[in-house]
């Protein structure tokens, strides 16, 4: 009697998508994407009511993904203590200069997070402050120099690590197995970084544009939106349908 081996069927693209926006970090990601589109339409439509329904649509969804992240700046700042102390359970060490540009890079990631959630109220149109404008600023100044210092990183980790971050867990005894294993690993580790760089550069130019430090426009930003929500989601599609 042959064996057979069963296969299971591929999901519908609907299924898969619905998998992907089940799942938190899917889910947001599909809101930036839209708000990345809107704000695309907006700047090339020649209607000037789709334009304004696009524009508040952006500021909608803007707001809206704003909750996801109102508790990020506890993580961020967790996991700069845990660099500080050293605290990095089974971790490989990365070395002093790479564990400093984390520490600075998630710390400043956390103050841009803390800063933007005093300004929520502001948003919703529930509080209305005068220094909501000069505080989104220094909000967005700490989100660029986050951005920056994980560019810094991840170039540093393609000159100076390369494949040899990924093998330090090997054992002794498996060394020929480990050689063997290590020809391939550098693409995967190396894809994975150099995507890194691809959302980094790109969300640059959104604290950029905003504080008119990169010469972007709304139009640009959208774009640069879309690139890298697409980037940055597929590791995400490929979890959500496992």
């Amino acid at each position: 009697m042959a064996h057979t081996d069963l296969v299971e069927p591929r999901p519908s693209l609907l299924k898969q998508l619905v998998n992907f926006t089940s799942v938190t970090a899917g889910l947001e990601k599909t809101l930036r994407l839209i708000q990345a589109l809107a704000l695309i339409v907006a700047e090339l439509s020649l209607d000037q009511l789709t334009a304004t329904r696009c524009s508040i649509a952006w500021n909608q969804l803007a707001l809206g993904r704003r909750y996801f992240r109102l508790l990020d700046f506890y993580g961020c700042f967790e996991h700069a203590y845990d660099l500080l102390t050293g605290n990095t359970g089974n971790a490989p060490s990365k070395g002093a200069v790479l564990t400093m540009m984390e520490l600075a890079e998630f710390s400043s990631l956390g103050l841009y997070c803390a800063l933007e959630n005093l300004t929520i109220l502001h948003d919703m149109n529930i509080w209305l402050v005068s220094w909501y404008t000069p505080l989104l600023m220094e909000a967005n100044k700490f989100w660029f120099y986050s951005i920056c210092l994980s560019l810094t990183r991840a170039v540093w980790e393609l000159l100076f690590l390369g494949s040899a971050a990924q093998s330090q867990n090997s054992h002794a005894g498996e060394k020929e197995k480990s050689e063997k294993e290590s020809a391939s690993r550098p693409t995967p580790y190396t894809t994975a970084v150099l995507k890194r760089m691809i959302v980094d550069a790109c969300d640059l130019s959104l604290p950029g544009s905003f504080l008119g430090w990169t010469p972007v426009g709304d139009l640009g930003v959208g774009i640069a939106m879309v690139v890298s929500t697409v980037v940055a989601s597929q590791d995400i599609w490929t979890k959500a349908q496992q």
